[in-house]
């Protein structure tokens, strides 16, 4: 699955254009008085102004060959978050293992050989910038904005994890990521490594913290899919189109 467009809601425009775009060095595509769309990769990246606060998770994914120069290219420009949050003790089969230290800047996944680091944007938004270990492109030179590959994860918090995963998993066709991990009620990952949305219930602690909980706000993706269709995620204000052309 690819995530080809993302509009978001800010209250804070002028600061995310700062920086998203002279901080990380995104391409502008176009602005309005309200409206900026970024170019992060593959997706076109929108933030709408409103008055309301929103707070959203977001992942870059970059080539599995760059993480340590991305994480340094990121650092330079703005600070890493440390793991706050208690990671549970789990087997080493288990498919909800997540490995790192609190104090440390990176999370690795064992299961999807996927390794993270986090930092805050400008409204005080998750973002992730992630590497998977399975995908094959890679850089030959310096990281920098134009290796972004993707937004590659989105969240969507929601009070009932199941009936959002079981709505996408039906009319879209989008199963969990990977098959080993199937929705529960507290967090659900459909897609591939391409692209994921993260259904978790309200309140979750967003990694790596303990203090930036899920809350809903509006969302409108367009990700690529088997068939053209549009879905409102009910009762959320989350919409979907499947575009069956990839891009």
């Amino acid at each position: 699955m690819d995530i080809q467009e993302v509009i978001l809601q800010t209250p804070q425009l002028a600061r995310q254009k700062v920086f998203y775009q002279n901080i990380l060095g995104l391409p502008m595509v176009a602005e309005t008085n309200d409206s900026i769309t970024l170019q992060a990769g593959a997706t076109l990246l929108h933030f709408k102004e409103v008055e309301a606060e929103s707070l959203y998770h977001i992942a870059f994914a970059i080539p599995r060959n760059a993480f340590i120069q991305a994480k340094a290219w990121v650092r330079e420009r703005i600070p890493l978050l440390p793991i706050t949050k208690s990671l549970p003790v789990l087997p080493a089969d288990s498919p909800l293992r997540v490995q790192g230290k609190k104090g440390e800047d990176e999370v690795y996944f064992p299961v999807v050989r996927a390794r993270s680091f986090y930092c805050l944007d400008a409204a005080n938004n998750i973002l992730k910038f992630i590497v998977y270990e399975d995908l094959e492109q890679e850089i030959s030179g310096p990281f920098g904005a134009s290796s972004i590959l993707s937004v590659s994860e989105i969240g969507l918090p929601a009070e009932d994890v199941l009936d959002v995963a079981r709505q996408l998993q039906e009319q879209v066709g989008l199963e969990p990521y990977p098959l080993s991990r199937p929705a529960s009620r507290d967090f659900a990952y459909l897609g591939d490594a391409h692209g994921q949305l993260v259904i978790v219930r309200t309140g979750h602690a967003w990694m790596p913290t303990e203090t930036v909980l899920a809350s809903i706000a509006p969302v409108h993706l367009t990700i690529s899919g088997r068939q053209e269709q549009e879905l409102q995620l009910s009762p959320y204000p989350y919409a979907i189109r499947v575009n069956s052309r990839k891009n």
